[in-house]
């Protein structure tokens, strides 16, 4: 049985309610973008049919859906690129977050995560 990464949401939300502490708050942030990232990757897999090299895998992901001829993965593509940008302020930029940056990678992860069930739901490539 594979890991869901989905749960990830679940943890990112308790970090947010547990302390408003900024240690907890950033760690949510990196949870809300692996939550959405690792879900979106399989479905990049499946649907484009290639697989995501280790190396740059965030960076190409991202700009393969942005690319996209269909909107909706554009918006998909929009989305990630504001949550992994969020993830690395979090993840690496000294300077306070704030509290909006918290709010708006809950959010954007919130419409990210409804975009790809409807992408998987009513699929735009012939999945496999």
């Amino acid at each position: 049985m594979s890991f869901d990464f989905k749960k990830y949401y679940d943890v990112a939300n308790h970090l947010k309610n547990h302390s408003s502490k900024e240690e907890y708050q950033r760690s949510s942030i990196s949870r809300y973008y692996y939550s959405i990232f690792h879900p979106v990757k399989d479905y990049y897999e499946k649907s484009f049919r290639k697989i995501l090299p280790s190396k740059d895998s965030h960076s190409e992901l991202i700009k393969a859906l942005e690319d996209s001829p269909f909107k909706e993965e554009n918006k998909l593509g929009n989305h990630m690129r504001i949550l992994r940008n969020n993830r690395n302020a979090a993840d690496y930029h000294k300077k306070e977050l704030g509290e909006n940056k918290l709010k708006n990678t809950k959010d954007r992860t919130d419409k990210a995560l409804l975009l790809l069930d409807n992408l998987i739901k009513n699929p735009l490539r012939l999945i496999k």
